[in-house]
């Protein structure tokens, strides 16, 4: 039998590629070596390429390579990480310190005094925290005063009744982090213990404070709780000036602005 005829394999137009012609001229002639006459043939036949917009370029990172700077994003520094990490530890602990300090405090009464201080309390509304922000020499300090009441009933009998105003103050600007405000709860917890429960008003720091104190130690060990008869924290001052002279190089340490070197001076 015949054979068929073999079948031409087409090409799509698509996949053509244009061809550019070669030059015609040769080196001998003088339009050869013409500026112009090849700038007008280049111009013709070479393949166009199409312009973008400098704007719309984007970046190229070679995932193979190493070069810190192959990313076009900036390296942050270890510092600046740091004290971004620092802010945000103290934002959130501003966020909850009020709740904490409510809740040490209802367990540190429960657990070291059974719950005395928010009874006798309770008739006032219990012990009440100031957050201070003019409190700057010491990072807390308890207030407590009683007032009595007597009442003298038809039989003659004389009734005496108290009333506990019981409050802690905490220094804002000294008090920065969680663990200064358990600390500093728990050594005025012990001022209230002295006053409410011992009775002792003229010892603030005596035998029967260390003993509240040894006694809240011991069972907020674990929690970074050592009561002293001091605050010994470092305040975080936002402004310090330094005597010029160096013989005395005294510094003078403030939360505002509130010294001009222009107007004051050092002694």
């Amino acid at each position: 039998p015949p054979q068929s005829p073999s079948k031409s394999r087409l090409q799509s137009p698509s996949k053509s590629k244009p061809r550019v012609p070669s030059q015609q001229i040769r080196q001998s002639l003088d339009a050869f070596w013409d500026a112009d006459r090849v700038n007008d043939w280049n111009d013709q036949y070479s393949p166009h390429k199409v312009l973008k917009s400098p704007r719309k370029l984007k970046f190229t990172v070679d995932e193979r390579s190493v070069s810190p700077f192959g990313s076009p994003r900036k390296l942050q520094s270890p510092a600046k990480d740091a004290v971004r990490a620092e802010r945000e530890a103290k934002k959130a602990f501003e966020a909850r310190k009020h709740r904490l300090a409510e809740d040490f405090l209802a367990e540190l009464d429960r657990v070291v005094a059974d719950g005395e201080i928010q009874r006798l309390a309770s008739t006032t509304g219990g012990v009440k925290f100031i957050w201070s922000k003019t409190l700057n020499t010491t990072a807390g300090r308890a207030n407590w005063r009683k007032e009595t009441t007597k009442t003298t009933s038809p039989d003659g009998s004389i009734h005496a009744t108290y009333k506990h105003f019981a409050s802690i103050e905490l220094a804002e600007k000294v008090i920065n982090d969680a663990h200064r405000l358990l600390n500093v709860i728990a050594h005025e917890f012990c001022h209230l213990c002295n006053f409410m429960l011992s009775g002792i008003k003229d010892q603030p720091h005596g035998r029967q404070f260390q003993l509240w104190g040894a006694k809240c130690t011991r069972a907020f060990a674990e929690r970074g709780v050592r009561v002293t008869t001091k605050h010994s924290y470092q305040i975080d001052y936002r402004y310090v000036w330094q005597c010029s002279n160096e013989e005395c190089g005294a510094e003078f340490k403030r939360h505002s602005k509130s010294i001009d070197p222009a107007r004051q001076s050092c002694g």
